[in-house]
């Protein structure tokens, strides 16, 4: 009789901590906690729900409802896509581009798209937007219009994977390369270019040369052609002081009868 109650009581202990268990286990169930960064898309018998629970502690129906937790930190993609320029040159863009998940439309991802969004949203639209961008643009405009381009294939990122869920938060173009034949023709234009303007420049330093020693020449000349005339005019009149001089020193004391120019008399000159 002893036995049998001491049977019982064990039982009953047994079967007050399968009890206490399932009830602890309910509870522990039943609470959830969703991380700073992240929210939680809820599911009741795999059925996406249109709430989305916050980061912080949260209840759900223990059993029935299941919690999936969506990182909605900034997340970032480096990737590298080939395409050809509109004047069919080969090229390699790399990117790297910040993301991250729209936290009110977390619920409306998963259920569409699952976890795996990176490589079934993300990736292809970069790459497709990369292609398409650079399609429009020769070898050399991807250079010379690297930030109107950038714009492009973000503005083009944004449209492919804005219905989806997502925010671009950061866009850059990290590195351009091309073929490199192309490389070895970009280097032998700037060779040419370079020796097209040192010639320019030598031609120029020359022109001005040229014009300075022309300058110079004119105003020899005209130094030259003042003196002359100054010589001329000195001349003359040394010449005329000359002729009167003589006219003076053969004078015999006999006023003239004619003149000449300038009221010098003419003197009749005997030798």
């Amino acid at each position: 009789m002893l036995e049998d109650e001491k049977k019982k009581k064990i039982f009953l202990k047994v079967i007050l901590g399968i009890i206490i268990l399932i009830i602890l286990i309910t509870i522990f169930s039943s609470i959830t906690t969703v991380p700073t960064g992240y929210v939680g898309v809820k599911t009741r018998f795999g059925k996406v729900q249109n709430d989305v629970i916050q980061e912080g502690l949260n209840f759900k129906v223990p059993f029935i409802e299941k919690i999936v937790k969506i990182d909605c930190k900034t997340q970032k993609i480096e990737t590298t896509s080939e395409g050809s320029t509109k004047d069919m040159q080969t090229v390699n863009i790399s990117i790297a581009i910040n993301y991250n998940v729209n936290k009110d439309t977390a619920n409306n991802l998963y259920r569409e798209i699952g976890k795996d969004y990176t490589n079934i949203i993300i990736n292809p639209a970069i790459l497709e937007a990369i292609k398409s961008s650079i399609a429009g643009y020769t070898a050399e405009e991807l250079i010379t219009k690297r930030g109107e381009i950038s714009n492009v294939i973000q503005e083009a990122i944004i449209d492919k994977i804005k219905d989806k869920g997502f925010n671009i938060t950061e866009f850059n173009i990290t590195n351009i390369d091309f073929s490199e034949q192309y490389d070895q023709a970009i280097e032998t234009k700037a060779v040419k270019q370079q020796e097209v303007m040192t010639a320019q420049a030598e031609l120029e330093k020359q022109k001005i040369q040229n014009e300075k020693e022309i300058s110079e020449a004119e105003k020899d000349a005209k130094v030259m052609e003042f003196q002359n005339s100054q010589i001329t005019e000195n001349t003359l009149k040394l010449k005329e002081l000359e002729v009167q001089q003589k006219l003076i020193e053969k004078w015999n004391g006999q006023l003239p009868t004619t003149s000449l120019g300038d009221n010098i008399p003419m003197l009749n000159i005997n030798k």
